[in-house]
Formats: C-alpha cells, sequence, structure tokens
C-alpha cells in the first residue's frame, strides 16, 4: 500500500519527532546528572573543609570521631576523617570500637587525589544497597599535621528525576505528533485547494497540447530573501557604528564613564580606568563602587537637578581633573573627566615668571629712572656727583642686558631654537679654559681653585653650551666662596658610564628646603645678596635647561662641614682613543 503525501510527511514527521525528543532526552538527561553531581560535589566540599574551621578551635588534642559526628549532625551527610596515610581517626558511621578496628588504610580513589592534589571526588555503588554515591575528599590543616576529611551522599534522587524527565519528554513526544497530524490534514486541505487550479490548468493543457500553462497570481508578502538581505545590511551598518563609536571612545584622552538610569556604569573608556583608577571589571556596578571618590557622587546627583554640572578638584593621587556631568534625559548620565594637572602647573609658572619678570626689572628701571631724574635737576653742573650717578646708571642698564640675555637664551633652549653641536672633546682642557676666562675673580678674593679631573676624560658635548654650565657653576662659586677660601672642580666616570662633574665650595651652603627649587628661574635662597652680587637670578636655570638638552641631570648636594656641591652628569663618555679619533 503506497502512502499519500500526507502519510508520507506524517510519518517523516513521526521520525523526527522521535529523533528529537530521544537527542533531547540525552542531552537534558547527562546535564542534569552534570549539575546534580557539580552541586553535591560543591556541598559536599563545603562540609569536608568545615571540620577544619573546627580543628582550629579544637586544641592541640582533639577528639577526631567527636568532631565528626558534630558536623554530620549539623550538615546530615556521613563525615570521616583520615591521617594522610588513609588510617580513620573518626567517622560519624561508626563508633569508637569499631574504628580502632579498622587496621587498612583506605586507598579510595578520591583519598588518594586529596593527599596529592588537595582535593579529590570518586562516585561508586554501595555495597549494600547498590545506590551510587558521591565521595569528596580534601585535605586540611590541623595543629598535629594534615589531615584528610572525607564526605559523602547518596544519589538516590538522580534515578527518580531522571525517569520522570523520560515519561515528560514521551508525553511531550506524543503531543507532538497529533499536533503535527492536525496540521497536516489542515495545511494540506487549504495547499490541495491552492494547487487545485495549477492542476486544472496543466490537465488541460495536455489535452490540447498547449504548451503554455497559466498559473493564478497568488497574494503574498516580499521575498524572504529581500528581507533576509535587508536586514543582514542594516546589521552590518549598526556594528560599523557601533565599532567607529567605540575606537573613537577608547582612544580619547579624556575619562569618559556613562551611567544608565540605576546609576550603575553601563560604558568605561581606556582612560578612565588610567586615570580615575577604575577597575577592569566596573560595568555594572554603581560608581561609589568602582570610583572611591566621593566628589563624582555629588557632581552627578546635582546633574541629575539641574541637566548638567562641572566642577574641578584635586584626585587622591595628587592629580587635578575637571568633571563634567550631563544629564540624558531618563537614559542616565555622561561624566567626563580631564587631567588639568599640567595646565594649573603651566598657568601656575606663567603667573610666578611674570611676577619674578617684574620684581627683578622694577629695581634697575627704578635706579635709572631716579639717577636720570636726579641729573636732570642740576646734577650734571656737579662732575663728581654726576659721573656717581652715570656708574649708577651703566651698571644696572648692564644688569638689565644681562636679564635680558639671560632671558632669551632660556627662551630659544625651550623653543628647541638653541642650536647644539655635540663634538668629542677633553673635559679636562675645557675645565681649564674656563678657569682662564674667570680667573680674575678667583685672584680677587685670594681664593684657591683645585681641579681634579680623571687624565684623558673624554666627552661629547656642545662646547659653548657646555662653557656656560661651568663659567655660571664656577662663577657662583666664586662669589658665595669667602675670601681665602677653596673651589674645587672635579670629573670622573661613573659606574653605569656617565660622566659627572662637580664643582664643590665652602661657602654659607644652600638651606635643605631651597634646593629643589635653586634651579627655576629667578628663585634665589637669599634674594638681598644675589642681587648685591650682581646676579639676575636666572644662571642655574640655564644650567638646567642646557644639561636637560645633553640629555643629562642637575642637582646640588651639602658639602661637609659647610659649603655646597653643585654637579651635573653627562649620559656618554669617550676613550682618549675615540677622541683623537674623532678629531
Amino acid at each position: 500500500m503506497s502512502l499519500g503525501i500526507r502519510g508520507k510527511l506524517f510519518v517523516l514527521t513521526v521520525v523526527v519527532i522521535a529523533l528529537l525528543d530521544a537527542l533531547l532526552l540525552n542531552y537534558l538527561e547527562g546535564a542534569l546528572t552534570a549539575s546534580m553531581e557539580e552541586r553535591a560535589h560543591a556541598e559536599l566540599l563545603g562540609h569536608a573543609k568545615s571540620v577544619g574551621a573546627l580543628l582550629e578551635v579544637a586544641g592541640p588534642d582533639p577528639d577526631f570521631d567527636e568532631i565528626a559526628d558534630r558536623v554530620a549532625g549539623a550538615t546530615g551527610v556521613p563525615i570521616s576523617l583520615h591521617d594522610v596515610a588513609g588510617r580513620s581517626l573518626g567517622d560519624s558511621q561508626l563508633t569508637p570500637v569499631e574504628i580502632e578496628q579498622l587496621t587498612t588504610p583506605t586507598r579510595d580513589g578520591e583519598m588518594v587525589a586529596a593527599t596529592t592534589a588537595g582535593t579529590g571526588a570518586a562516585k561508586r555503588p554501595d555495597p549494600v544497597t547498590a545506590v551510587p554515591v558521591l565521595f569528596v575528599a580534601t585535605k586540611i590543616a590541623a595543629p598535629a599535621g594534615a589531615l584528610i576529611a572525607r564526605a559523602s551522599v547518596p544519589l538516590t534522587g538522580l534515578d527518580a528525576m531522571v525517569s520522570k524527565l523520560r515519561v515528560a519528554l514521551v508525553a511531550c513526544g506524543v503531543m507532538g505528533v497529533g499536533i503535527a497530524g492536525m496540521l497536516l490534514l489542515v495545511v494540506g486541505s487549504q495547499v490541495e485547494r491552492a494547487l487545485q487550479p495549477v492542476v486544472s490548468s496543466a490537465a488541460a493543457a495536455v489535452q490540447t497540447q498547449e504548451n503554455e500553462v497559466v498559473i493564478p497570481e497568488a497574494d503574498g508578502s516580499p521575498s524572504l530573501n529581500t528581507v533576509a538581505a535587508d536586514l543582514e545590511r542594516t546589521m552590518t551598518m549598526l556594528t560599523a557604528e557601533r565599532n567607529r563609536f567605540s575606537a573613537v571612545l577608547q582612544t580619547m584622552e579624556q575619562a569618559v564613564l556613562v551611567l544608565g538610569p540605576d546609576e550603575r556604569l553601563a560604558t568605561v573608556n581606556r582612560a578612565a580606568h588610567t586615570m580615575l583608577a577604575v577597575p577592569e571589571r566596573s560595568v555594572g556596578r554603581t560608581l561609589l563602587e568602582a570610583v572611591r571618590v566621593p566628589k563624582l557622587k555629588r557632581i552627578v546627583s546635582l546633574a541629575g537637578e539641574g541637566g548638567a554640572h562641572k566642577d574641578e578638584f584635586d584626585l587622591p593621587g595628587g592629580r587635578r581633573v575637571r568633571v563634567r556631568a550631563t544629564q540624558q534625559g531618563d537614559e542616565g548620565v555622561v561624566l567626563v573627566a580631564e587631567d588639568v594637572t599640567e595646565i594649573r602647573r603651566l598657568e601656575r609658572v606663567r603667573r610666578d615668571f611674570v611676577a619674578n619678570v617684574s620684581h627683578e626689572l622694577r629695581t634697575p628701571i627704578s635706579v635709572v629712572k631716579a639717577n636720570a631724574e636726579t641729573l636732570l635737576d642740576g646734577g650734571l653742573e656737579e662732575p663728581k656727583v654726576a659721573r656717581m650717578f652715570v656708574e649708577a646708571i651703566h651698571r644696572h642698564a648692564d644688569r638689565l642686558g644681562r636679564i635680558v640675555n639671560d632671558l632669551l637664551d632660556i627662551s630659544r633652549i625651550e623653543a628647541g631654537r638653541y642650536p647644539l653641536s655635540p663634538a668629542p672633546m677633553e673635559l679636562g682642557d675645557l675645565i681649564d679654559h674656563v678657569l682662564d676666562l674667570i680667573e680674575v675673580d678667583a685672584q680677587q678674593k685670594n681664593i684657591e681653585v683645585t681641579v681634579t679631573v680623571e687624565p684623558k676624560l673624554g666627552i661629547v658635548a656642545d662646547r659653548k653650551a657646555l662653557e656656560h654650565v661651568l663659567i655660571n657653576l664656577t662663577s657662583n662659586a666664586f662669589k658665595y666662596t669667602p675670601e681665602g677660601g677653596q673651589v674645587e672642580v672635579t670629573g670622573r666616570i661613573l659606574e653605569d658610564g656617565r660622566v659627572r662633574v662637580e664643582v664643590l665650595d665652602d661657602g654659607p651652603g644652600i638651606d635643605p628646603a631651597h634646593r629643589e627649587r635653586i634651579f627655576e628661574r629667578f628663585f634665589r635662597a637669599d634674594s638681598g645678596r644675589s642681587r648685591d652680587m650682581g646676579g639676575t637670578g636666572l644662571g642655574l636655570s640655564i644650567v638646567k635647561h642646557l644639561i636637560d638638552a645633553h640629555e643629562g641631570e642637575v642637582g646640588v648636594d651639602p658639602r661637609s662641614p659647610k659649603g655646597s656641591i653643585f654637579w651635573f652628569t653627562l649620559p656618554d663618555s669617550e676613550t682618549p682613543a675615540e677622541v683623537a679619533q674623532l678629531r
């Protein structure tokens, strides 16, 4: 007997439903078994570890059997205690007498695994009831040494649950077959009615031997292929937009945090992790959980009241940030934080620079103006007096020129317009040349100058710049060294290959509070004394800029018993042979 189309479809449906039912049953049975065993394993492991907690408070000589009974009574599962060799020390299912009669150590799989790996588990049938039992053992610490605690539970409920699952799936399969049969009956009738005109037209064409078959056009919707293509294009566009947005967000220097309506973090960019120390997995946390800065919470609250709010404050690490929060309707708040530490530092430096320049220029300009007015008021008629005023004008005009020249030098160095031409040279020759230029300053105060430089010590540096550095440092040493004092200039190679040059004096020294700022522009440890000696307040700042341009370091240390040690380092040194070759 041949089956019709409906019969074939019905048989195919029954086979498919039965196959899917069997596959689903197999998958669910395995998943359910694994889930229950995993849950039982976790519970048993926790019960076994609770034995360790009791041992910590039980004292140096605990009753292991009593501890096993207590844990078993509290958890409802059998508990046993063993030493690492497998000998039984306590068992909730045995009496002390029965435990003493157990002379053979337990070498079950879970015990061996716990001894070697710290935790072990095994499943085997009970020898009496044949019910599967799950055993979990773990190594715990005890006053007398490591022990093994084991807990077990019979998996009696698993078979019952699997049986119920099988019955439910079979029932669902039968219901599916019934529903499929009814659907085939209804849909088959509709398809048969829809195809009847086609069959009639085909039969008529055969009878009349016509090739053209006219099929009535059925009402329908657009092609599924067209709809799927449109949907794919839309998804591609949305994915591209999302990727572009994410790329822009992650490369921003500003920290961006987006809070949802529940005030939990929805989006965090890379800069926020760095600037605000937001943890990596912070999405879903509240703002205070992710960022320990209460001011951010206050800014968000104020933005919620007024739509937007901005503030500027210092973070716990010392960085200063400017934060703006904007309320996005009912969708949450967007926080944007910008690090303005460097901007505020530069603003402070600019203010200090303007104030210092004004202060330094005021005195010589006032002196020049006062002396000129005195000369105009009749001082020119007295040659001796006039000469004194003219000399004062010349002296302060010269000081104004030095200040302007030093400012121009610093400006050129900072702007990168101070050309450096590094060349090999011998440090000792350079120091001798500099001391020859300012020897008069030392002779006027009867200062003894000593030079100690390693023989043929070669360096690579810009000669003009290094002369400027040495002249500034040695001139300062001559200025502050008392008459008849000593100034020493030394040079040596450090262990890391750098060259270190030191200028030592026995002057009054520099207060520790001033050493960090001594290389700032116009900073003076003793402003009145520095001006009396003709200093511009820019010499050490120029020294620092020139050494920085050579990628070196500069600093000042105290000298015992008195005086200062001004030093600088250069990154590279040359051997005498290399110096001679480069010449």
